[in-house]
């Protein structure tokens, strides 16, 4: 079974390209987690969901951090909590799958990305996207 809990749309748009498309690939793994609780496959692609959240973070997080740090006018203290905490959960759950991998473990780790994401994208004001563009962000 395919889930679309996400179906990306013009509303999740933060109006930088790059950002966009980093933030579709986010929802395509959120969805895929999706598949893995309503198949019930939790150990069979416990390994695949958590490694793609993980490079998906590092490489997430490595350009907002390479842009945080030539910005120096942009706040990103939210987006660093926000961050730190993703982090967190991720190898809470790897930690957490290790010893027992569970349907709940799935559930909870989805239920967070599910409605953390639409906070997240919140934060995206127009000064900040004003900003970013400012900055040669597209």
């Amino acid at each position: 079974m395919k889930s679309e809990v996400f179906q990306w749309n013009e509303s999740y748009s933060v109006g930088l390209k790059k950002v966009d498309e980093q933030h579709k690939e986010f929802l395509r793994i959120i969805n895929e987690l999706g598949d893995c609780i309503a198949n019930k496959q939790f150990n069979k692609i416990r390994n695949e969901v958590y490694f793609s959240l993980l490079d998906f973070a590092h490489r997430y997080l490595l350009d907002e951090k390479i842009l945080s740090n030539s910005v120096a006018e942009i706040d990103y203290s939210y987006f660093k909590e926000k961050h730190k905490e993703f982090m967190e959960k991720l190898e809470a759950f790897q930690v957490d799958c290790e010893k027992k991998c569970t349907e709940l473990l799935f559930i909870n780790l989805f239920n967070y990305l599910k409605y953390t994401y639409p906070d997240y994208i919140s934060h995206y004001t127009p000064t900040l996207v004003k900003k970013l563009k400012e900055c040669g962000v597209s």
